[in-house]
């Protein structure tokens, strides 16, 4: 996994607040090794193509890795406009969509429809990917 981390466009840490802050691709192994906060990182769309086809995603889309120990922060209860997929590469991960209570473990995941309130639940250690599928550009 260490070889995808540097491959990402963007990384972040999520604070006990649930916000993100920038980090250096090269900073991201020892925010991971500390296993104090979430880490998130951007732009890995070409190295998850296999999972995408597997979940009949054909649309242009983001790939975003999530990488989670036990406890940690995540991001509040939030909406996103577009329709996400949350799937789970290791350990299970715990979210609350629309106020119900979603276990997902690896190899497993749900969709979350644009503009549905959900959060990530840090019980569990967890690796996984959020999808977001884009919307078309509007033609003038």
């Amino acid at each position: 996994m260490i070889d995808i981390i540097h491959k990402g466009s963007n990384s972040f840490f999520i604070d006990n607040d649930g916000r993100d802050h920038h980090i250096p691709l090269f900073s991201t192994s020892r925010y991971i090794a500390e296993g104090k906060f979430t880490v998130k990182i951007e732009g890995l769309e070409k190295h998850y193509k296999s999972i995408t086809h597997d979940l009949g995603i054909t649309k242009k889309h983001s790939v975003h890795l999530y990488i989670s120990p036990k406890d940690s922060k995540s991001f509040p209860t939030h909406t996103d406009p577009i329709d996400v997929f949350i799937y789970v590469i290791e350990g299970i991960k715990t979210m609350e969509v629309d106020k119900s209570i979603h276990t997902i473990k690896a190899g497993e995941y749900i969709s979350i429809p644009a503009e549905t309130p959900h959060r990530a639940i840090n019980i569990h250690d967890s690796t996984m990917l959020s999808i977001g599928i884009k919307k078309p550009m509007k033609k003038n």
